[in-house]
């Protein structure tokens, strides 16, 4: 069910690049049946949760890798019935274990994934020592080259990772604006140059 509940409907997907690599969980069988594919970490925002903190803890809790999310790299959202059909959205919700009357409800909703990029924390191993909740398996560091290859949710990310391994630099928001501030506040003169 789509709420106005941003800890139902807002999630982060991180985006860790290592030595020519994506860190990926492997491909799982998908909760509806279909060939599986591979994703991001990622999940839910918690109460008192920015985006960043929340990219840092899913990254923690899902690998044991400590890393440090740097920017937005892009936005992904949906509108049901508009962009995912609604008894697409209802099969979804039942598969992952909702409530009955709760999916009856989902008629009309929005969501979006929030996708960070983040590096590894100085002096942090690049061996993940911790399975994801979806079998416990090890995530994996995938050559860029091999990333275009997989199936992946979502699509976008074997072209990113096509412009990675030719060398083009990643793109994305490099900053956000924290707290309300002032007009006559100072700037970050370097926000938008350190992408």
């Amino acid at each position: 069910m789509f709420t106005h509940d941003i800890y139902r409907n807002v999630r982060v997907r991180v985006i860790v690049v290592h030595r020519g690599h994506m860190l990926l969980h492997p491909r799982c069988e998908d909760r509806l049946g279909r060939d599986g594919y591979g994703v991001l970490p990622g999940g839910g925002l918690e109460p008192d949760e920015t985006l960043y903190e929340a990219g840092e803890r899913e990254v923690r809790e899902e690998t044991g890798l400590r890393v440090k999310v740097t920017s937005v790299a892009f936005l992904r959202e949906w509108v049901v019935p508009k962009h995912v059909a609604a008894d697409q959205m209802r099969a979804m919700l039942k598969a992952q274990g909702t409530p009955a009357e709760e999916t009856r409800q989902s008629d009309h909703g929005y969501g979006l994934e929030v996708y960070l990029w983040a590096e590894l924390r100085e002096g942090e191993s690049s061996e993940a020592k911790r399975g994801d909740r979806r079998g416990g398996v090890l995530a994996e560091w995938v050559p860029l080259e091999k990333v275009e290859h997989e199936p992946l949710f979502p699509t976008e990310l074997k072209a990113l990772a096509r412009d990675l391994a030719e060398g083009r630099p990643p793109v994305g928001a490099p900053s956000f604006a924290r707290g309300f501030g002032s007009p006559w506040d100072e700037p970050d003169w370097e926000a938008f140059r350190k992408c």
